[in-house]
């Protein structure tokens, strides 16, 4: 099978050699993430580089050299609004995943392809990749009210993201998921329709309660996710009044003008140190997928795919 793609030069990135498998990836979440901004400036939504994405913009004004995805964040009004606008504007072969509760995930694809045309629109790059977008809502006003939220979302949340495993890898031992649906129907009064996808009402329920303090909350904001196991997430909401932008790669990254702020409750206060720590989990399962493509159609596997992982 031959394969003609645009060629992609590796490059030593402070000390770190990017292969040139990893800058096809990154080209492509540029492409995805060139599309989230123009949706957002077309309907005036705010975003911000979060997680790895501001670190990299901060630290290396582009990707940390070993790492593989790209991550924003936004506050609960304006992911509401982009979830809404995305499902009528992104490209028509695209697609938002909506699996975990206020995170959604843009995708360009949704499988492996070597088709010519795929791949020389995408850079060459036969595999699925995406951009990750997490809400922050507020936190309640008070403790009490606090404990109650956590504990409502994260057993919401818990059994959507486990509905649809085998009864027996199920985090409730004790309890089959259909008598917990009826436990959380009872604490929230949210009648489930059993004709219609469970995960999919588990998901809109588990995101409505992490927005429900958004009106009349406290001054921080914090994903309710990670705040109900680290208890120091809670960003004031002051700190997204005024955005800066920039350097990333080849555009003008939004951030948080105090993005230290951000960094150090990420990162610890020796952020601009860098620490190499890569799992690299989801590539190399598209790496195994890719090198499974060309097993079954009897072909070697092509020398500019090649991705190690030291």
């Amino acid at each position: 099978m031959e394969i003609k793609i645009e060629r992609i030069q590796g490059e030593m990135r402070e000390g770190y050699y990017v292969q040139p498998m990893l800058k096809r990836l990154w080209a492509v979440q540029l492409d995805i993430l060139n599309e989230i901004d123009a949706i957002c400036r077309r309907h005036n939504i705010r975003y911000y580089g979060w997680f790895g994405t501001l670190l990299g913009a901060v630290r290396h004004r582009g990707f940390i050299p070993w790492d593989d995805d790209t991550d924003l964040a936004m506050l609960r009004e304006d992911f509401d609004r982009f979830r809404y606008y995305a499902k009528m504007e992104l490209p028509k072969e695209w697609h938002m995943a909506e699996e975990y509760p206020s995170w959604v995930s843009v995708f360009h694809t949704n499988t492996i392809r070597l088709d010519q045309e795929f791949l020389n629109k995408y850079h060459g790059c036969p595999l699925i990749t995406g951009v990750d977008i997490f809400c922050l809502d507020r936190t309640p006003l008070n403790k009490s009210d606090e404990d109650i939220h956590l504990n409502l979302f994260n057993a919401v949340y818990s059994l959507c993201v486990n509905w649809d495993l085998p009864e027996e890898d199920m985090l409730w031992k004790d309890n089959n998921k259909w008598s917990f649906l009826k436990e959380i129907e009872e604490l929230t009064s949210q009648n489930f329709d059993r004709q219609r996808p469970i995960k999919n009402q588990l998901y809109f329920l588990a995101d409505r309660i992490a927005a429900m303090y958004w009106e009349d909350g406290s001054d921080e904001v914090t994903r309710v996710r990670r705040l109900s196991w680290d208890t120091r997430y809670r960003i004031p909401r002051s700190t997204f009044d005024k955005v800066i932008e920039i350097p990333f790669e080849h555009m003008m990254l939004p951030v948080p003008e105090d993005y230290d702020l951000v960094c150090r409750l990420e990162y610890g206060n020796d952020y601009m140190t860098p620490i190499k720590a890569d799992s690299h989990d989801y590539l190399k399962d598209q790496m195994q997928l890719l090198r499974n493509c060309f097993k079954n159609m009897g072909e070697p596997f092509p020398e500019c795919y090649e991705l190690t992982f030291d």
